[in-house]
């Protein structure tokens, strides 16, 4: 196995293992599921599996994402001009290239690590014509794998690139197979899925998450991230590696709560918040479910239900609408994501709340 630090899903990779020992591994699978369920280390580990990486020298490249036989394919950016014959790398900047290089290395050391470019919304129909055009090269030893990571993007926003995918599915060449891997997999063709053997990753349940990180930070946190992550391994592992303090943005979402409540000056928290979204979108994304936590716990508490995320230890509160605050953040969040100004959705979000919370 590549990783010692992989919670395998047993199951399913039982199953794997039987169909490559008899020789009935199907040419095109879908491992699908929630984000951070393991599903792309799951897919490395298969490659790594038809590569025979117990040999020493299959191992060194595998391990150094060098293996000729091992293609991974992502959505990328279009920093360059490219022509139908350029090769989907030509596209990247130098230092795209290089931070890809690196990105691939740290995949190897995590498991949940993200390979991943930020502005890349799609996967690029040349990395398909690639496949295509070393579809017949003959291999000494071992398979061709192609790992697809976020392949719901060979349909977004255009189906070129998965009509592309489709038209080599329906033939595949002998000992080469590919590995789409999606988070969403209704947003693939059915004419691809309806070509796959579909695997299920399930999101990976909160005992063996908590074993996994416990060496790493206290318990109380961990629950804390679980919640705000749903329980993607990916999203836990990558607040961890970042500066975000989950502690300090807690004592802020309670801030502007109280504020609210009092009508005090909660514009300076609000710009506070503006300046998040368009400095550090993960870290608003944190804040923004814990001010959904804060509102849950708070209508617990006015329904007697004290098992609370946040507000642990609060035995009262005003009888207000707090479920209706949950509404208007849930959908400002929304629209930001939809090009909604963030000056005015989140100004209107909090006076649409105080009008809800402060009561003379």
């Amino acid at each position: 196995m590549i990783y010692d630090n992989l919670i395998l899903n047993d199951k399913i990779w039982f199953e794997i293992e039987k169909m490559v020992e008899n020789n009935k591994l199907p040419h095109a699978l879908l491992f699908h599921g929630p984000n951070g369920s393991g599903k792309e280390a799951h897919a490395l580990e298969l490659a790594a599996l038809l590569n025979n990486y117990n040999n020493n020298n299959n191992k060194v490249k595998i391990n150094k994402f060098q293996h000729p036989n091992i293609n991974l394919i992502i959505p990328m950016p279009r920093e360059k001009n490219i022509n139908k014959r350029s090769n989907a790398l030509d596209c990247l900047s130098e230092k795209s290239f290089e931070h890809l290089i690196e990105m691939k290395k740290k995949k190897m050391q995590s498991p949940y690590q993200n390979v991943q470019f930020d502005k890349a919304s799609s996967i690029l129909i040349n990395s398909v014509r690639d496949i295509k055009k070393n579809l017949h090269l003959s291999v000494d030893q071992g398979s061709v794998v192609h790992i697809i990571f976020e392949a719901e993007k060979l349909c977004l926003p255009k189906t070129e690139p998965g009509n592309a995918l489709l038209k080599i599915l329906e033939e595949p060449p002998s000992n080469t197979f590919f590995i789409l891997v999606a988070s969403n997999k209704d947003k693939l063709l059915d004419t691809i899925i309806s070509r796959c053997c579909d695997f299920y990753f399930p999101r990976i349940n909160n005992t063996k998450i908590k074993t996994y990180f416990e060496n790493k930070l206290q318990i109380e946190n961990l629950d804390l991230l679980i919640n705000i992550t749903n329980g993607s391994m990916k999203q836990i592992n990558n607040i961890l590696d970042s500066d975000i303090d989950a502690q300090d943005l807690i004592a802020d979402a309670k801030s502007v709560v109280s504020k609210l409540m009092k009508n005090n000056d909660w514009q300076q928290n609000y710009k506070k918040i503006e300046q998040l979204f368009k400095s550090d979108k993960q870290t608003f994304k944190i804040f923004f479910k814990i001010l959904i936590f804060i509102f849950n716990d708070l209508e617990k508490i006015k329904n007697n239900n004290y098992d609370c995320l946040i507000l642990e230890g609060i035995k009262k509160t005003k009888d207000l609408n707090y479920s209706l605050c949950v509404e208007i953040i849930e959908t400002t969040y929304q629209n930001l994501y939809k090009n909604l100004n963030p000056s005015i959705g989140l100004a209107a979000m909090f006076i649409d709340i105080k009008k809800i919370l402060y009561k003379d």
